[in-house]
């Protein structure tokens, strides 16, 4: 059997079911057997799904030019005995670590001697991957926290540093849409929010609604407020019966630790996601959650747990009343074609008008930014502690 499998049938018992986002924890994170635990080359042509760094090195090396230039701005604001901080969530493989790093020594070696790298990682095996593809660059970075098993819902492992800890960038790149999500059902008749769940019925997993309870009612309702979605009665009264919505507590709770560990600096994500509103429009009635297999698109999220990739988008007016909560500024949501256009149009500013990219670079520059690629798909959501300054890329 599947031990992943085995592993969510354990947790199952007594009561016969899982919440969604305990399911999709172990289907995902579950040590040496989730999804993210077994290859280090899901992304990709090899894999199930492409991210901007398996496009190949341009994204990587756009980001550090961005880097170095909030980085450079804290290096003139702070002492020159300052180690300035790049944390990375969730780096995969290391691939996008390493391209940062080597950029950085090309590029800026001045700036590369105040840096200290970051990876935020609970996994032993991914932190193996990570330590096998920096190689000679794994002297430059730390770990911290100890390796913990990432599949609890919750994970507060995803970031071990204390608050007020970090003089930098802390930046997640697709990382926040993989955290778990819970999946809030509309319950026209009872006019409340249900819960969806898992069972295992016939050989297979399948959905279910999960009981009720006043208690389970109200804890929905001030998740729901967390979230800032707190629709009128009237528009409550037209959502069809099973409406559903897709809500990460894990990825809220990490944007709020990072922002909270900011001395001063910035925090930044790459992700698909939605604001409140959006939630809620009549096309979205069946949430945002979705399961990639090869690179299609997969008929059914509970099959092959830990063999398909599970994804939903990330709720973004969540995380700025968060950042803004612990003091944080927001400096734009935008496409990330326009935030990587942006970079490329002041890094050819630096080189007489010309990036000076060869035709590979320029072919991962289209599929970066293009509307029909991940330019428009894909947003870039930026938050900092430096009131004073504007420190928008554009």
């Amino acid at each position: 059997m599947n031990p992943v499998v085995a592993h969510i049938l354990a947790s199952l018992q007594p009561r016969g079911w899982l919440r969604f986002d305990q399911f999709m924890a172990l289907a995902l994170y579950c040590p040496g057997s989730g999804y993210y635990e077994q290859n280090p080359d899901n992304p990709g042509r090899r894999g199930d799904y492409y991210t901007s760094v398996s496009v190949g090195p341009l994204f990587a090396e756009l980001l550090a030019f961005q880097l170095a230039d909030w980085l450079q701005t804290l290096a003139a604001r702070t002492g020159p005995d300052t180690t300035l901080l790049c944390v990375e969530a969730a780096a995969h493989d290391g691939r996008l670590a390493r391209q940062i790093l080597e950029w950085f020594a090309q590029h800026r070696p001045q700036l590369a001697r105040r840096l200290r790298y970051l990876i935020l990682e609970p996994s032993p095996r991914r932190r193996a991957w990570q330590q096998a593809t920096l190689g000679p660059w794994a002297e430059q970075v730390d770990w911290p926290g100890t390796p913990t098993d990432p599949s609890h819902p919750n994970a507060p492992e995803w970031f071990p540093l204390p608050p007020r800890s970090v003089t930098g960038v802390i930046f997640a790149n697709e990382f926040l849409d993989a955290l778990p999500v819970r999946r809030l059902r509309w319950n026209a008749r009872a006019g409340h929010w249900s819960e969806w769940g898992v069972t295992w019925q016939k050989g297979r997993f399948s959905w279910t609604v999960i009981p009720d309870p006043p208690e389970a009612v109200r804890e929905r309702a001030d998740l729901l407020r967390r979230f800032g979605i707190e629709p009128p009665p009237e528009l409550l009264n037209l959502l069809p019966d099973g409406f559903t919505l897709d809500l990460s507590p894990a990825a809220l709770a990490w944007w709020e630790q990072a922002a909270q560990s900011l001395v001063e600096g910035w925090l930044l994500t790459f992700d698909y996601g939605l604001s409140a509103e959006e939630c809620l429009h009549p096309a979205r009635a069946t949430g945002t959650l979705r399961a990639y297999y090869r690179h299609h698109l997969a008929p059914d999220p509970l099959e092959r747990p830990g063999e398909q990739d599970l994804t939903a988008h990330v709720a973004f007016t969540a995380l700025e009343r968060a950042g803004r909560a612990a003091g944080l500024t927001t400096v734009l949501r935008q496409p990330q074609g326009r935030f990587l256009s942006a970079i490329a149009t002041r890094w050819a500013e630096q080189n007489q008008g010309h990036p000076g990219w060869d035709a590979a670079r320029l072919r991962q520059f289209h599929t970066l930014t293009h509307p029909d690629h991940l330019g428009h798909a894909l947003q870039a959501f930026v938050q900092h502690r430096c009131p004073s300054l504007n420190l928008s890329p554009d």
